[in-house]
């Protein structure tokens, strides 16, 4: 089509914008200052227009690596957490830099996934950033590589340019990487391969399309863009992905030019739903049997402990859990009411014979209704 402003809310007009620039080869050209002053120019641009921008950068290792003469990334994680730690302090001076020459500021956010994971944290960092965007600071996003641990990690900015979006509900996300679009093919591969301009839904064919983590497409980060598309647009928020090289890109999608390959938004689900259901951290899983399956899918029902057959991880009443069918298929995703040991003593029981164990006259569903998301 013509143009992608119908698609970037009622208005066809973004207001709030998430803008996501450093992955693989664009995390080095971030600690390139022309790169970054052209880039903060188009920012700055919007901004004076009215558009309330956030910007989610990779670039601190490689600022880190800059600064401390690395030809080289190195293998060992200390060493990428101190360069992380040495080159955030310099890229955010850059940026600092690079904006007040347009009579900007800007604020950093580091972040780990357990700042979303967790919903108070989650609703304690929206108040903070909107407060920020109203005060007409730019918040400056990256994770937090210097602390974060692998069960801590978002895994890329990519996810947590979309997880972001989701916090301030924001209008549209941009991702610039080195990838110009999503092919239905391998372009290195296949020289018949053509780009995919729109994406209705994410189905298994747009997933194979992206390519495995080992593969060629794959390897540049496109499966992650597709994972962090899914987070976005299940929250009604559009979402480009887009070749960043010309940083003036930007102003042409907000401007509604088809550039890159949009994903369109879906019907939103209530906030704390999808909060469950893309953001919450899990700690464990729980499989029910085929009665369960069938009763959670063919109407709006709470998971009782009858219908379960299995537990698995550590977590306590409260945390998130997926939920599989008897054969292992993700059916979906809850806050479950109890702790794991209390749930493996009472699973495939009835509920007169919970309460009776648990000494309790009424009981409290494994997952409620309202805390459940199904896949």
């Amino acid at each position: 089509m013509d143009s992608w402003k119908p698609f970037f809310g009622p208005t066809g007009w973004p207001r709030r914008l998430v803008i996501k620039v450093g992955s693989s080869t664009l995390a080095t050209r971030v600690a390139d200052r022309p790169y970054l002053e052209a880039f903060v120019d188009v920012i700055a641009a919007l901004k004076h227009r009215g558009h309330e921008v956030t910007i989610v950068t990779s670039g601190a290792v490689a600022c880190g690596m800059q600064r401390l003469g690395f030809s080289e990334r190195p293998r060992e994680l200390a060493q990428v957490q101190a360069l992380a730690a040495i080159g955030q302090a310099d890229l955010m001076g850059r940026y600092g830099a690079a904006l007040a020459r347009h009579g900007l500021a800007c604020a950093q956010v580091l972040l780990t996934h357990e700042d979303i994971a967790r919903r108070h944290h989650f609703l304690s960092l929206r108040h903070t950033v909107v407060e920020l965007i109203d005060l007409g600071v730019i918040p400056i996003v990256n994770e937090n590589d210097t602390v974060a641990t692998e069960e801590l990690r978002f895994g890329d900015n990519d996810r947590l340019a979309a997880a972001f979006s989701t916090v301030l509900e924001a209008d549209l996300v941009i991702l610039l990487s080195d990838i110009a679009c999503l092919y239905d093919r391998d372009p290195r591969r296949d020289t018949e391969a053509r780009p995919v301009r729109e994406v209705a839904r994410i189905d298994d064919a747009i997933r194979q399309m992206a390519g495995s983590a080992g593969s060629g497409v794959g390897t540049g980060g496109m499966i992650s863009k597709i994972e962090a598309a899914q987070i976005a647009v299940e929250a009604g928020i559009p979402l480009v992905i887009a070749h960043g090289q010309d940083p003036a890109i930007v102003e042409r999608i907000v401007a509604g030019a088809p550039e890159g390959t949009l994903f369109h938004p879906h019907k939103k689900i209530d906030r704390r739903r999808h909060w469950i259901g893309f953001l919450s951290k899990l700690h464990g899983a729980v499989t029910i049997d085929a009665g369960a399956v069938k009763a959670l899918r063919e109407r709006p029902a709470s998971l009782l402990p009858i219908g379960v057959v299995a537990v698995s991880g550590h977590f306590a009443s409260g945390d998130g859990v997926e939920i599989r069918g008897p054969d292992g298929a993700l059916i979906g995703r809850g806050l479950v009411g109890y702790d794991a040991g209390t749930l493996e003593s009472i699973r495939g029981l009835r509920s007169d014979a919970v309460a009776d164990k648990l000494g309790r006259s009424l009981i409290d569903p494994v997952v409620h209704r309202n805390d459940l998301v199904l896949t």
